[in-house]
């Protein structure tokens, strides 16, 4: 028996850079042949979601991008998604035929750009258009909703290590160990690099850290106490979570001759750096932002994901439904023990 579906739905408006208002709206609908209707299962809030100045530029949309659901209307052509399958979407898909495309780096392809899903992750239904459809969006039958949030911020840490051959790495280092610090880490270890410091202020953080298989926990102090000693050869890559000028210019002390400073969060756009390019210049330090994931990272996130290489569900601290989003933000936003916030839809 197949029920009728709403007409109407809940969704979380952004209504300013640290609030939110739920709202009942129509139900998306299929638009095209291409398309699929999901009834969202569960959808995180991310660490990006907490910068307000990023969130200023978004007054008016609906949260959340990490969501996954089941499928309640597949439209004709699509093949590879059944009705009644839990479902992983990326809210940007890529057009896989430009010069970007072919050098997987998606986020650079027009089309990614121009994509998204209707309206966002923290609402009950969501409208998947055939591009995403087609190119970066699958079944996850094998994985809970929990842990399938975990596909897309763990292909984005995918993504920033694979900038680097991880295979030949001895030493990486991740600055900040908030949840996606913490999904570095895990991530790190899973594609092979043999040792992983942490660096952490935050005392219930900075164990939480040693917990995610970090092999040394350090204070901010005692990091820069190491990289100042004359025992220290530096690792060959560190990852810099906090968006912070003085966090990232201190990450090129931490880092050999020859390694990376991998830029895992932005800085505010037009906030400016200063860093000493003589110094990384004769040492050959590369500065590598990034930013997002493709197909090919949210794939190897599903793998690392189902075959146990990476059990992110330890990091879920908190649980909400979806008319308690502003109370979801705010534990999110206050940080501490709070790290994993997910928002459960009914049914779950």
């Amino acid at each position: 028996m197949v029920h009728q579906l709403p007409e109407t739905m809940k969704q979380a408006v952004i209504t300013g850079p640290t609030t939110f208002e739920v709202k009942t709206v129509a139900r998306p609908k299929l638009e095209s042949e291409d398309e699929v209707i999901l009834r969202t299962a569960s959808s995180g809030i991310c660490s990006g979601d907490l910068m307000e100045w990023y969130l200023q530029k978004k007054v008016g949309t609906v949260l959340g991008h990490e969501a996954v659901g089941y499928a309640v209307e597949v439209g004709s052509s699509v093949s590879h998604i059944e009705r009644g399958q839990l479902v992983f979407v990326h809210h940007h898909a890529p057009c896989m035929n430009c010069r970007y495309c072919w050098l997987r780096q998606y986020v650079q392809c027009e089309t990614w750009k121009r994509t998204k899903i209707d309206p966002g992750g923290m609402a009950e239904f969501i409208r998947v258009p055939g591009e995403n459809v087609l190119h970066d969006t699958f079944d996850i039958s094998d994985l809970s909703p929990e842990v399938g949030i975990f596909i897309e911020p763990l292909a984005c840490c995918v993504k920033c290590l694979y900038l680097i051959d991880v295979s030949e790495t001895d030493l990486g280092i991740v600055i900040g160990c908030g949840i996606m610090g913490l999904l570095n880490i895990l991530t790190a270890k899973a594609l092979g690099t043999p040792e992983v410091w942490a660096v952490e202020p935050d005392p219930i953080r900075a164990e939480k850290a040693r917990l995610m298989g970090a092999d040394k926990v350090l204070h901010p102090d005692e990091m820069r106490e190491i990289a100042a000693s004359k025992g220290f050869g530096g690792a060959d890559y560190v990852v810099v979570g906090p968006g912070f000028p003085p966090v990232i210019q201190q990450a090129t002390t931490f880092v050999r001759g020859g390694g990376a400073v991998l830029l895992f969060t932005p800085t505010p756009t037009g906030e400016r750096t200063s860093l000493d390019l003589g110094d990384l210049y004769f040492r050959e330090v590369r500065l590598l932002p990034s930013y997002s994931c493709g197909p090919t990272d949210t794939r190897k996130a599903y793998d690392l994901l189902r075959s146990r290489q990476v059990d992110p569900r330890p990091i879920i601290t908190h649980r909400f439904e979806l008319d308690q989003i502003q109370d979801a933000y705010n534990t999110a936003k206050r940080g501490g023990a709070a790290l994993k916030v997910v928002v459960h839809f009914p049914g779950q």
